[in-house]
């Protein structure tokens, strides 16, 4: 007579909660992970399931069901996240575009320049009558000082020309500018602002969201930095 040998009760519980451990664990990340360890979990529980008590089926229905839910709503979240981006983009863009034809003031804290060699506009404010050697300092994305120009106190409107040290065109891109000047010490401290002003000609929407303004002097600064506004 064939004898049918039947599986452990708690051998099985042990491997199914070992499983069901394993892929709890696991349970982090982007959904369609999740979801694919899920049907990994759902294979484990069916394997190791009791013959003789089998696991609901409608439960497994019901949690497939759950996951695609969740899916479906974690997609859902990601298209509607970029439409308010993009939607907010064109309000800033339309907010600013009240500015065309104004002047504005800004503080900077770096300068683009459009093209290799091209000159800048600037006005130089020192604070800091105490400090020797009053400079403003043109800076590189790596931090070095690739251009140092002397200044004395008060306010100093000069054109920046785009050049290093040495007379070289300085590359197209972004630089930082700074106001400083050396303490007894010769520590190099604060001195002072960096500031433009023009009337503005054209609002532009960086790929970052940003709000840049092209000014008449051909400067271009950020909207976020306009400290003054004026008639026109």
């Amino acid at each position: 007579m064939a004898t049918t040998s039947s599986i452990s009760g708690v051998g099985t519980a042990s491997a199914l909660a070992g499983a069901n451990a394993a892929a709890t664990t696991q349970l982090s990340g982007n959904s369609s992970e999740d979801y694919d360890r899920f049907l990994k979990l759902l294979t484990a529980q069916m394997k190791y399931q009791d013959p003789m008590q089998p696991t609901d089926p409608t439960q497994f229905v019901a949690q497939l069901a759950q996951f695609s839910q969740v899916e479906q709503q974690t997609k859902s979240n990601t298209y509607l996240k970029s439409i308010l981006e993009a939607v907010s983009g064109s309000a800033n863009l339309t907010e600013n575009a009240a500015l065309l034809g104004r002047t504005v003031q800004t503080q900077l804290s770096q300068i683009t320049l459009s093209s290799a060699g091209a000159a800048v506009p600037l006005t130089a404010q020192v604070n800091a009558a105490t400090l020797a050697g009053t400079r403003l300092e043109v800076l590189d994305a790596s931090g070095n000082v690739v251009r140092k120009v002397s200044l004395s106190g008060g306010t100093t409107a000069l054109t920046f020309d785009g050049k290093d040290g040495n007379g070289m065109a300085l590359a197209a891109g972004t630089y930082k500018v700074r106001v400083v000047g050396d303490d007894a010490g010769g520590a190099r401290q604060s001195a002072g602002t960096v500031s433009n002003s023009g009337k503005v000609t054209e609002v532009r929407r960086g790929s970052d969201g940003g709000v840049s303004l092209m000014l008449e002097n051909g400067a271009q600064v950020s909207a976020a930095d306009v400290t003054r506004l004026g008639a026109g």
